[in-house]
């Protein structure tokens, strides 16, 4: 499980310190308050790629949790080499120009070892994931996570992969024919110079991207000046409005007018931030579009050279070379061992597909009804799910099998895919009970679920918040909710709020006493101005 987190200079976040616990706890806040960054920030300790860091400040990015591993996950440590220790500190460090380094307790390791270390340990299920789950590949992860498939799945994929690979060298093999030495020599040449451009996977993209913004540079800084200007300045919309509202808060008429003034208020400084947030990030000079350029027109001439339209392309070219450099010019006989060499792979793979899918078959009856009970807690009690495998034509990297998940809300519905049935709060309501039956059987220690309550309210509500606290008792949940039903039902409760501090918007996160608990559930009943039964539902709600 997660016990602490620390956030340093990340966006809004300056300087934020997180306790965590076991159990279920809820994280609430406003609108823009800040919690799609603290969530950002954790997926990059996770291993996320960077693409927004903080450059209000001097000072590098660092974000650094600590994990409380049992013993009997020490395999993790194994396979990477690393020191365990229960109280582990994963920590990540992203300097101002984007660059960054990763740790487990002080050693230093890649970034696919902090992807490895969150699907072993945690797992952050976002808000937008619901669509998602109508995609074939997110039905064969969920399929397989539920049908404890997960490791026949990977050493199936492993094997698949050496099966394409093995192809692929036949294809090269027959592809070259003999060679004479001259050739080798010209393919060598051509190996070299491509290594000596030592160009970069995005970084065609990226150079195009920076130039264009040094070309349009003051363009777009007249936009941010006049942002500036008009939006915070003395005599500013934002200051207007507040005016505005200081005249009108004499009269109680105006109540609602105010509300809706202080939510306007609220996203013009969001609005305002973001601005101030790309400001910086278009700070380049002259020099930068010069050596962009330069670099830019190496890599064209490369392409151009290669005769390739991308560096996809010019890569693949590279592994050709390499390929035919590698070839024996005894081709014959290299064909005639790949082929032996192919067929025994083909083998390997058949047996293990059987295998996945016997252990996937097997599982669908059961836990289909797993899932049904749980859409009946949920307040469905006539919906009906199924899973389909249809078996194809090709191997791919889930098998050899189509997947389709059947769903029927209504008694006497026929079961549909579910992309053409599922509503919003269906598909949440859905993708919690899928979670609630996986983390039974899981070994990850914590699931974070982002605002997953997404088109349910009221009683739906409610027994979504106990079915997470459930879900609490043998792992550690914590949830994002802006419903008071759910954020009742949690054993602690964090709320996330913006401030402004010496004309600088900054992000807090708290934990809550159980008076502040009371309000904060209030406010979520009934908006900013928190009437007496506000309050009163809200202690109902937690004393349930």
């Amino acid at each position: 499980m997660i016990k602490n987190l620390r956030i340093k200079n990340y966006a809004l976040l300056k300087e934020v310190n997180i306790d965590f616990e076991k159990g279920f706890t809820v994280i609430s806040g406003e609108t823009g308050s800040g919690k799609s960054i603290m969530l950002d920030a954790l997926t990059l300790l996770l291993g996320k790629r960077v693409d927004r860091i903080s450059k209000k400040s001097n000072k590098k990015t660092v974000i650094e949790a600590i994990f409380c591993i049992d013993k009997s996950k020490k395999k993790f440590f194994i396979e990477h080499d690393l020191d365990f220790q229960k109280n582990t500190i994963v920590r990540r460090e992203i300097s101002l120009e984007g660059r960054s380094r990763a740790f487990i307790n002080d050693t230093p390791v890649l970034i696919n070892v902090l992807l490895d270390f969150s699907y072993n340990f945690i797992e952050v299920y976002a808000q937008h994931q619901s669509i998602f789950v109508k995609e074939n590949n997110a039905q064969f992860a969920l399929l397989d996570q539920l049908a404890l498939s997960n490791s026949l799945l990977l050493e199936y994929q492993k094997e698949y992969y050496t099966y394409n690979q093995l192809k692929l060298e036949l294809k090269a093999i027959q592809s070259n024919g003999v060679m004479s030495d001259s050739e080798i020599e010209f393919l060598r040449y051509q190996l070299d110079e491509i290594d000596r451009c030592d160009i970069q996977v995005g970084e065609k993209h990226e150079l195009e991207k920076n130039i264009s913004i040094l070309e349009n540079i003051e363009a777009i800084n007249e936009v941010i000046s006049y942002s500036k200007e008009n939006l915070n300045n003395e005599n500013g919309i934002v200051s207007q409005l507040s005016d505005l509202r200081r005249k009108l808060s004499d009269f109680d008429n105006f109540t609602e007018i105010n509300d809706r003034i202080d939510s306007v208020v609220i996203e013009l400084n969001d609005i305002s931030s973001d601005f101030n947030l790309f400001s910086d990030d278009v700070k380049l000079n002259a020099n930068d579009l010069n050596e962009f350029s330069n670099r830019l027109d190496i890599i064209n001439s490369m392409l151009q050279k290669h005769k390739v339209n991308s560096l996809d392309e010019l890569f693949e070219y590279k592994q050709f070379i390499d390929n035919k450099i590698n070839i024996s010019k005894s081709f014959e006989k290299d064909i005639k061992n790949m082929n032996i060499k192919i067929s025994n792979q083909l083998k390997v793979v058949e047996d293990l597909v059987t295998l996945l899918n016997n252990k996937r078959n097997e599982s669908i009856p059961n836990v289909t009804k797993m899932i049904e009970r749980c859409l009946s807690q949920l307040g469905m009690p006539y919906a009906r799910f199924n899973i389909l495998l249809q078996k194809c034509d090709s191997f791919h990297q889930n098998g050899n099998t189509n997947v389709s998940f059947c769903f029927s809300a209504n008694k006497g519905g026929a079961l549909l895919e579910l992309s053409k049935v599922a509503s919003g709060g269906e598909l949440s309501r859905l993708m919690l009970a899928i979670k609630f039956i996986s983390s039974k059987y899981s070994n990850l220690d914590t699931l974070i679920f982002d605002e997953i309550d997404s088109g349910v309210s009221g009683e739906i509500a409610s027994l979504m918040g106990e079915m997470m606290k459930k879900m609490g008792e043998s792992t550690q949940v914590l949830a994002i909710s802006h419903l008071p039903q759910i954020a009742s039902k949690g054993e602690r409760h964090l709320k996330v709020i913006k401030t402004v501090v010496n004309s600088e918007t900054i992000c807090n996160i708290i934990t809550l006493n159980n008076n502040e608990r009371v309000k904060e559930i209030a406010k979520l009943l009934s908006g900013k101005k928190i009437t007496e039964a506000a309050y009163d539902n809200a202690r109902a709600l937690l004393h349930q």
